[in-house]
Order: structure tokens, then C-alpha cells, then sequence
């Protein structure tokens, strides 16, 4: 009877099993519809934001590397231009590259979690709730042709890779390297998204940490067996030690694609630098303004201030070869259009250090020189570095999470968690989360060149930046549709998160009881 039986349910679990992507394969077809129709714009006045990375592009494809050397040429990381790029040379528009990406990494954070989630439609349900995730409807992380679209698809596959390999920590090492590989291409990649994505890096280091140690560990290991740990990593089989190499790869990917930048950088410019931010000459510069204690209360009292007018003005003191820009600097503050005229007092965040390069390129700096322009600025860290040493200028007592970004004390740590409490309850809840009218901005020529590059009829919602008017854009089908998904989320939100912290808490405790088995 069993024999009989059997070859029934192998066909059943077979059809089954074609049932279920059968049902992934069309929902995934209708979102990637859904990311094509979509209205996308592009704002080609931001002279430093989609303008910017738009032209680094059209460069590249031009075989101008970054282009001429200006204030702006060495500003930002470069990974969604080279993303801009792999459309174009696909003749795919970027709608589609980027809706295939998000696609992709929808996918493999659900494959991530095969190993502990063996039912199918529950292993679906993972892979629909990312695949329709409302940020990835939204105007500034999805319709908007920015950096920001890759940066949650890119932190989700980062982390699927992550999740992968800890949870397939004991397999072989023919199962484990596709996900080391997908990390050593997708963490260099986020990593020059943004000047910033040093978040990340702890987290990454973290995770493969502990599946480093575990898996020189053993599956058998108990604490009892401590005094052996000596002795373990000469007891290491060969296939241990080639599943604890492939550890190295992220390291590689990353060596190679950040000499690589630093190579395309010197040879065109002449400045082994990845970005004037968090390298080179201009970012130590940033580095050491940021640090000057103005003798003020202006950073107390409003903290979005970096900079200070009297911070500058002790670094024009303190160093005489910053000091033959001074007039330019003056000028900054008096009669330039950063300040509106001398009307804006002080500019704030990292707005003072666009403002510096402007104005000292009137001196005759960033006019495609740009030798000249880093060894300027070498020269003016020397000089400041001096004065730190002997102490005309002072530090500011505030400790400092990244080299070009702001210090905090320990009074602006009450109000960085209610920052921190506030963006969190506002993104579980998706609050405000919409697919709109997008529209493009800027000249008709500014825009019908983006149209060319990205292969998106941008022109259809675009307003002339010379000639603004109100837009009048009606709701397409698929934004009516993007909204409708929208709301589920919301009303999904609360017992979702309630699902998830249980969910967590299940998993601790298994893990607890699993040693404690061991034991």
C-alpha cells in the first residue's frame, strides 16, 4: 500500500511545490510592473544631489572618469552613478534595473531564513512582506532618482548574506560561498552609496564575529570543554579551515573596489583619494574645523551649527596659508548667496563646508587643479595641527561618532534618543508613507538629457525651473495601487511588530535551552 502511496505524494508535494512559485513568480512579475509604471522625477536644480551624481554618469559613460576637477567632482561616493552607468549599458531603463534589484533583495533575505523557516507559505509570506514593503513605494527611497533608492535594497541583501551564513554556519563551504560572495560585492557597494554608511560596519563585523567563533568553536562545544580551547584550532579539519577563510572574502571585495576608486582618482586627478570627505585633504580639513572650540555657547545652544563664523576665523589665525583666503571668506559672510547676503549668520551641518569650497574656488582653487587645490589644503592641516599642538586653538570636549560629522556631550544624549524613539515609531507605522505626483524640475535641456540616461519619460511631469508653476499631476493607476498597499502595512503594523518581538524571544530562548542541552 505504502508503495503505491508514496509515488502519489511525491507528485503532490511536487505540484505543491510548483503551486507556491507559481504564486511568488506572479506577484513578483506585478511588482516589477509596478516599479516600472511608476512616476519618477528627478530635481536637476539640486546642483549637489541628483544633478550631481546624474552628470558624474553621464562622465563615466563618456570616458571622463568624474569629469573636470571642480568643487563638487570628488564631493560623494559613487556607487549609484556606476548603478546609473549598468543601466545605460544594458538598455534597460533604470525603473526596471532598480525594481530587479529591490526584487533581488527581497529574495534572498527570504532564502536567508530557509534553513529555519520549513514552511513554504510562511517562507512566502516573508518574501511578499519585503517584496511590497511601503518604503519601497515612497518618493525619497524608491521614485525619486537619488542615492537614497539603494540604500534599504542593498542594507537588506547585506543583511540576508549576514543572516545566511550564521544560519548556515555548519554546512559546507560550497553552500556558504555564494552568500560570502554577495556579501564582498554588496557591502563595498553600500559603503560608497553615501559619505556616511559607517552605521553599518559594527553590525557587519558583529554578525560575522559570531559565526566566525562558532564555527571555530564546533557544533559539540560546551563550556565544560573550556580548557580545551586551547588546543582547538589544531584540531581544525581542512574543510573548516577552508569555511573559516572564506571570512576574508568581504575584506577582499572591499580592498579591491576601494583601491580601485583610489587608482581611478590619481591617475585622473592626481590625488589618491576616494572622496574630499572621508579622505583626502579637504576631509581632514573637515575633520579639524569641526574640532575648534570657538569659545562661544552657538554649539550649546543649537547644535546644528558644526562650524561656527568664529570657529573659521580662529583657523584663518591659527594657519597664514588659510589666511590668503580670508577675503573670500569675509565675503562668505557678508555678500555671498550662501548666506543670502549676509542675512544667514551662520550656516548649518555639513551646508558650511559646500559654502568653503565655493568661495575659496573664487581664488582660483578647483579650476581643474586639483593638485594644487590638496596640496593647499595640506598645507593648512599642518599649520593647524600646529596650533592644536601648542594650543592657540582648543578642542571642543565632545566625542565624535564619525571623522566629518558633528560631536555630541553627553546633554545631547537625551535628546539623540528622542531623535532616535521618534524616527522609529515613525517608520514601524510608515506615518506619512505615500506614492505621489512626482514631477522633474529643471531646465529642458538638464532634464531631457536625465530622460536619455535613465531611460524614463521624464518629460511627461516635468516643470521648468526657469518658468516654476504649480503641478497638476493626476494619480496613476499603480500609485493608487502602491497607496492601497500602503495602508494594509499600516493596519498590518502593530501585530506585526507584536509577531516579531515574539518571534525574537522564541528564538532566544530555543537557543538557551539548545545549550543548556549541550551542557
Amino acid at each position: 500500500m505504502l508503495n503505491i502511496l508514496n509515488p502519489l505524494i511525491d507528485q503532490l508535494k511536487k505540484k505543491h511545490t510548483y503551486f507556491i512559485l507559481g504564486i511568488a513568480v506572479l506577484f513578483t512579475i506585478i511588482r516589477l510592473y509596478l516599479y516600472s509604471k511608476a512616476i519618477y522625477g528627478t530635481d536637476m536644480s539640486a546642483t549637489y544631489d541628483d544633478q550631481l551624481l546624474i552628470h558624474y554618469a553621464q562622465n563615466i559613460l563618456d570616458g571622463k572618469w568624474l569629469g573636470e576637477y571642480t568643487t563638487t567632482t570628488l564631493s560623494k561616493g559613487i556607487s549609484y552613478s556606476l548603478f546609473l552607468v549598468l543601466a545605460h549599458k544594458l538598455h534597460l531603463s533604470y525603473a526596471v534595473l532598480f525594481g530587479m534589484f529591490s526584487i533581488l533583495a527581497s529574495i534572498l533575505v527570504a532564502l536567508a531564513f530557509k534553513p529555519i523557516v520549513k514552511n513554504k507559505y510562511l517562507l512566502l509570506s516573508i518574501y511578499f512582506y519585503f517584496l511590497f514593503s511601503p518604503i519601497s513605494f515612497t518618493h525619497e527611497y524608491s521614485t525619486r532618482t537619488y542615492r537614497n533608492a539603494l540604500v534599504i535594497p542593498t542594507v537588506e541583501i547585506i543583511i540576508a548574506c549576514l543572516l545566511a551564513i550564521y544560519y548556515r554556519k555548519y554546512n559546507s563551504s560550497k553552500k556558504l560561498l555564494p552568500w560570502f560572495l554577495g556579501l564582498a560585492v554588496s557591502f563595498p557597494f553600500f559603503w560608497f552609496i553615501r559619505e556616511d554608511s559607517i552605521w553599518l560596519l559594527p553590525f557587519t563585523v558583529v554578525a560575522l564575529g559570531i559565526s566566525f567563533v562558532q564555527i571555530l568553536l564546533g557544533q559539540d562545544f560546551s563550556f565544560k570543554e573550556a580548557k580545551k580551547l586551547k588546543e582547538r584550532p589544531f584540531l581544525l579539519s581542512k574543510q573548516e579551515w577552508l569555511k573559516l577563510s572564506l571570512f576574508l572574502l568581504p575584506l577582499v571585495g572591499f580592498s579591491i573596489v576601494y583601491q580601485w576608486i583610489e587608482y581611478k582618482n590619481e591617475t585622473t586627478y592626481g590625488i589618491a583619494a576616494i572622496n574630499d570627505r572621508s579622505s583626502g585633504e579637504f576631509g581632514r580639513l573637515m575633520k579639524q574645523l569641526i574640532r575648534i572650540d570657538d569659545e562661544t555657547n552657538l554649539n550649546k545652544e543649537n547644535s546644528e551649527i558644526w562650524v561656527s563664523h568664529a570657529a573659521l576665523n580662529k583657523a584663518l589665525d591659527a594657519s597664514p596659508t588659510f589666511h590668503t583666503v580670508s577675503t573670500r571668506i569675509d565675503e562668505l559672510y557678508t555678500t555671498h548667496a550662501w548666506t543670502q547676503g549676509g542675512k544667514v549668520k551662520e550656516l548649518p551641518g555639513d551646508i558650511i563646508f559646500w559654502a568653503l569650497r565655493d568661495v575659496v574656488s573664487e581664488s582660483g582653487y578647483y579650476q581643474n587643479n586639483a593638485k594644487e587645490t590638496n596640496d593647499f589644503w595640506k598645507k593648512v592641516n599642518q599649520e593647524l595641527e600646529e596650533a592644536y599642538q601648542k594650543g592657540t586653538i582648543k578642542k571642543k570636549k565632545e566625542f565624535y561618532l564619525m571623522g566629518s560629522g558633528d560631536g555630541k556631550t553627553m546633554n545631547d544624549l537625551p535628546i539623540v534618543f528622542d531623535f532616535l524613539k521618534s524616527g522609529y515609531a515613525y517608520a514601524w507605522r510608515y506615518k506619512d508613507f505615500h506614492q505621489g505626483g512626482n514631477y522633474s524640475f529643471g531646465t529642458q535641456e538638464q532634464v531631457e538629457q536625465a530622460q536619455e540616461l535613465l531611460n524614463l519619460p521624464l518629460m511627461d511631469n516635468w516643470i521648468d525651473s526657469s518658468d516654476p508653476r504649480t503641478p497638476d499631476f493626476q494619480l496613476t493607476k499603480t500609485a493608487k495601487v502602491a497607496n492601497v498597499m500602503i495602508k494594509i502595512y499600516q493596519v498590518l503594523a502593530i501585530p506585526v511588530l507584536i509577531a516579531s518581538i515574539a518571534g525574537i524571544l522564541l528564538m532566544i530562548l530555543g537557543t538557551v535551552f539548545a545549550k543548556a542541552d549541550r551542557a
